[in-house]
């Protein structure tokens, strides 16, 4: 089976996420993310007018947002434990396949803040999607009465607490698998909520 090509803006986007990791953005020169993309400074120029460019495009092109949208569309069944199993593995696979972007996103907080805003407007939102679902779960007398969306930032920064140390330390500091972390941190989440 032949590998599927990937455009010119898809190859400057990952090969510019990798060097930004390595580096850090300010350290990355234009001419560098040309040379790892096999393409001239000027396709650079062209698709992205600056470095920062690239980097907002990354993130505007990697956001969440859609694939949560349609899992609470069409995959929610409105069970507690079946559903928050489901968003959390969803949340954890897509935090994984931004990774690059979160990293460069906490080495830049000070001197970009403006791409933590971005990051976290996408967190806004995925809040919003889980306190509406804790809302309604509450209207159905699944769920006790509870402040809702601060159940869904409780929710959110568990597994993002999850993510980063992974991201950051691997098992150093959490040294449970995904998968146990989630069936054990859901359980006891659920405990907590569930009517």
């Amino acid at each position: 089976m032949q590998s599927k090509k990937i455009n010119t803006t898809d190859r400057i986007l990952q090969s510019a996420l990798e060097l930004m990791q390595k580096k850090g953005f300010n350290l990355v020169t234009i001419k560098e993310i040309a040379d790892a993309s096999n393409v001239s400074e000027m396709t650079v120029f062209r698709h992205f007018e600056t470095k920062k460019g690239v980097l907002e495009s990354a993130i505007k092109k990697n956001t969440v947002i859609p694939s949560f949208k349609k899992t609470f569309e069409e995959n929610i069944v409105w069970n507690l434990d079946q559903d928050l199993m489901l968003i959390a593995k969803l949340y954890l696979d897509l935090m994984e396949s931004n990774k690059s972007i979160c990293l460069i996103a906490v080495q830049e907080r000070f001197t970009m803040p403006e791409l933590v805003r971005l990051i976290s407007d996408n967190t806004e939102q995925l809040k919003i999607f889980i306190t509406e679902y804790f809302k309604e779960m509450q209207a159905k007398k699944k769920m006790v009465e509870l402040d809702s969306y601060s159940q869904a930032s409780t929710f959110l920064s568990m597994l993002f607490g999850f993510f980063i140390s992974a991201a950051l330390w691997e098992t150093e500091f959490i040294n449970l698998s995904k998968d146990q972390f989630i069936t054990n941190s859901i359980h006891t989440f659920c405990n907590g909520i569930k009517k």
